[in-house]
């Protein structure tokens, strides 16, 4: 598994809106400080990267944001191709112009 892959993640805290986004920001500054590719949408964070990487940038978020809320969903979307590289440029550049 050493080909780039895309993860889209969606960290839901079940708790109040002020402190929810709280959680959701710092989730957002670990991939900010992760060192992996990332795009920030208003609905979920797309991560590129090695799938090693990532799921271990996912744990630690999921790790993060339980020890702040008492519940939580976490979604998560894998896209992968066996044997190449999966870019999230592949998919985008055509829309940028």
């Amino acid at each position: 598994m050493s080909h780039q892959i895309n993860l889209g993640i969606q960290v839901v805290p079940i708790a109040n809106a002020q402190k929810g986004y709280s959680i959701i920001d710092q989730c957002i500054e670990k991939i900010q400080s992760s060192g992996l590719s990332y795009t920030v949408t208003p609905f979920e964070t797309v991560l590129e990267g090695k799938y090693q990487e990532i799921m271990t940038l996912v744990n630690a978020l999921y790790e993060l944001a339980i020890s702040k809320s008492d519940e939580l969903v976490i979604n998560i979307r894998i896209h992968a191709k066996n044997g190449r590289d999966v870019l999230a440029s592949d998919k985008t550049d055509k829309f940028n112009g």
